[in-house]
């Protein structure tokens, strides 16, 4: 807080300002030391609990230029306006960082005041305590929720560069929520996302004694089960004709079998990528689901040993990144208008194993739900099917609603 503060032409008197009593600093030329072209350094001087700290600040003018009362450059010199902006940034700087420590509930010592003015540091922004925990969690998280993770990341850079503790509050939340919707064009799912990994690395920080105007208990993540993207018989028709098309390449053929056998699987991407011909033992695939780390033991019907031929699954060296564009690419071709990514296979397996007559509990063991609430989204997607289906029996007698 500036005490006794006493404006001329909008510049302080020259005496140290103090800030919540421990930190007070005041713009000084080094007048001991002129150099040949007959001009001195500007620098601010900094007191911190009776520590003392002179910052250059990389500009120099002769003594005549500098006025000692207003601590800014005078008018006499023709750059004054840019170094008098230059000055006003170093002080801006200073006063940020004090408070941000103040308001994070964290002490301020003049190395720590070094420190941040040189590299700030994760303590004061968001995005660098951010980005240096996603280099702790690796190796720790999974692949692919680091990548997830990352990709929230990426998201919270490109809507602001630094992101002060002290600015993450309701509004500023609110904001960029706001952004990801209309700016980003993100899907409830996408901001769903965005919204728990937000939280999650607020926690960190607070757990690590950041204080925040936002706590992490304050963030609700939503959390959306409408309906799920499933590909019907005559689609999955469609991109078997195409995976037997004499003109398809190898990579397109690759993606389609990994496709087409999760269609009949029921497997994740991740496990797909990860499973080789020892996992196969006999009419069985055998696993350890990498999202769950649950041993898995599924029954490979007739179908999905169909793209188990030619080793085309178990050579691929493709990303899930890569086969997902792949994938829209392939939809194109196939005429499906569908939005169709690697994880709508999974939902064809099971929208498809209810409406063939599977059972719920067995569905919800193939999956590897841990709650049969997880798997009954897809007993309203079938009863939700079955119920339009209704209304088909109308054209046996041409008769329609009025």
């Amino acid at each position: 807080m500036l005490e006794n503060k006493i404006l001329i032409n909008n510049y302080p008197i020259n005496y140290p300002i103090k800030m919540n009593g421990k930190l007070s600093y005041k713009v000084k030329i080094k007048k001991d030391h002129i150099r040949v072209d007959g001009t001195c350094a500007i620098y601010v001087q900094c007191f911190l609990n009776s520590n003392k700290k002179m910052f250059p600040v990389n500009i120099s003018v002769k003594p005549s230029e500098f006025d000692d009362l207003k601590q800014r450059v005078k008018t006499s010199n023709k750059n004054y306006k840019d170094y008098n902006i230059i000055i006003e940034k170093l002080l801006s700087q200073i006063h940020e960082i004090e408070l941000n420590y103040r308001l994070t509930g964290m002490a301020l010592t003049m190395e720590n005041l070094v420190r941040e003015l040189t590299n700030p540091t994760s303590w004061i922004d968001f995005i660098q305590f951010w980005d240096e925990e996603l280099v702790r969690q690796k190796g720790i998280i999974k692949d692919s929720t680091l990548r997830q993770q990352r990709s929230a990341f990426s998201k919270l850079k490109e809507y602001k560069e630094t992101i002060y503790f002290h600015e993450l509050n309701e509004e500023f939340f609110e904001d960029i929520l706001k952004w990801l919707r209309t700016t980003k064009k993100n899907g409830k799912n996408t901001i769903a996302s965005f919204i728990k990994n937000f939280k999650k690395y607020l926690h960190i920080a607070q757990k690590r004694g950041i204080r925040t105007p936002l706590s992490f208990d304050d963030i609700k993540t939503p959390s959306f089960k409408g309906n799920r993207t499933f590909l019907d018989a005559l689609e999955i028709t469609q991109l078997y004709k195409y995976y037997n098309s004499e003109f398809i390449n190898e990579t397109h053929k690759t993606v389609i079998a990994m496709f087409l056998f999760s269609c009949f699987s029921g497997l994740r991407i991740s496990d797909i990528l990860r499973f080789d011909k020892e996992n196969i033992i006999g009419d069985y695939i055998v696993f350890v689901a990498q999202k769950t780390e649950k041993l898995q033991r599924i029954t490979l019907n007739n179908s999905a040993k169909k793209f188990l031929e030619g080793n085309l699954i178990f050579n691929n060296k493709f990303t899930g990144e890569y086969i997902n564009r792949t994938l829209k690419d392939i939809c194109k071709i196939t005429g499906i208008k569908k939005r169709v990514s690697f994880h709508v296979a999974r939902h064809t397996f099971a929208t498809n194993f209810l409406i063939s007559g599977g059972r719920i509990e067995v569905l919800q063991k193939i999956l590897g739900h841990s709650k049969i609430e997880e798997t009954m989204i897809y007993v309203h997607i079938v009863e939700s099917i079955s119920n339009e289906q209704m209304f088909n029996l109308d054209d046996i007698l041409n008769i329609n609603a009025l």
